[in-house]
C-alpha cells in the first residue's frame, strides 16, 4: 500500500471532505475513490464529478454504490432494496498507487444495521484525516469525533479545518484533543472559504499542504 493514501472523514456533511480529498489526490497523484454516494449536489453532480470540475487530471475510481437519495447510506440502501456488502469495495491491500477515499458524513453514520463508518475506516486501514469546520460549534462536534476515533483505534493522520481562521476555537480543539487523543495531533492545514473554488485558486493550498 501506498504511504500517501489516506481515508478522508468529518465531524459532519457538508464541512469540506471532498474539497479536501480533491486537494490530497492532487498533491499526491493519487486516485479519488468514494465508495458509497448517496445523492447529487444542486447541479446533479457527484462528488466524483466536483473533483473532476477542480482538478481535471485527477484520477477518479468509479464509486461502488450509488443512491440517488441524499440519506445516510444504510436508509438510501434500503429504499432501493440493496445490501451494501464491504466483500465488493475496493481491495487498497492490493494496489500499489495512492489513493484518497472519501467517507460519506461523519463517524458514526450506518452504512447497514451493523457496520458504521467508523468500521468502513478500519476496514480499509488507512491514515485518517478529520475535517472539521471552524463555525460555532465545531469544539464539540471535533471532540467528539476525536473520541470515537481513540475508542475505535483509528490511525488519525491529523486535521484540517475548513472555514476562517478562529484561533482560539482551533487552539482549544487541538489542546483537548490531544488530551483525549493521548497523544499530539497534526494540525495539517487551515483552509480558508473560498469565493471561487478552481484549480487556480487551491494551487498554493497544494503546495502548501503538509501531512
Amino acid at each position: 500500500m501506498n504511504k500517501n493514501s489516506f481515508f478522508i472523514t468529518g465531524t459532519d456533511t457538508g464541512v469540506g471532505k471532498t474539497l479536501v480529498s480533491a486537494i490530497l489526490a492532487k498533491k499526491y497523484n493519487a486516485h479519488y475513490y468514494k465508495p458509497i454516494q448517496c445523492g447529487l449536489n444542486r447541479n446533479g453532480d457527484k462528488d466524483s464529478d466536483i473533483v473532476l470540475n477542480i482538478f481535471k487530471d485527477v484520477s477518479v475510481i468509479k464509486e461502488t454504490y450509488f443512491f440517488k437519495n441524499p440519506l445516510s447510506p444504510n436508509i438510501a440502501a434500503k429504499k432501493e432494496n440493496v445490501n451494501i456488502e464491504i466483500s465488493q469495495f475496493l481491495k487498497v491491500d492490493k494496489i500499489d498507487y495512492p489513493i484518497v477515499i472519501e467517507g460519506a458524513g461523519g463517524l458514526q453514520v450506518p452504512i447497514d444495521e451493523k457496520i458504521l463508518m467508523s468500521d468502513l475506516i478500519n476496514h480499509f486501514n488507512l491514515p485518517t484525516i478529520l475535517v472539521s469546520r471552524t463555525q460555532l460549534g465545531t469544539i464539540n462536534h471535533t471532540l467528539m469525533s476525536i473520541d470515537i476515533i481513540k475508542k475505535k483505534k483509528i490511525n488519525l493522520a491529523g486535521i484540517i479545518f475548513s472555514g476562517d481562521e478562529n484561533k482560539e476555537t482551533i487552539s482549544t480543539i487541538m489542546r483537548f484533543g490531544e488530551k483525549i487523543y493521548g497523544k499530539e495531533i497534526n494540525l495539517i492545514s487551515i483552509i480558508p472559504f473560498l469565493k471561487r473554488i478552481n484549480s487556480d485558486t487551491l494551487q498554493q493550498i497544494v503546495l502548501n499542504l503538509k501531512t
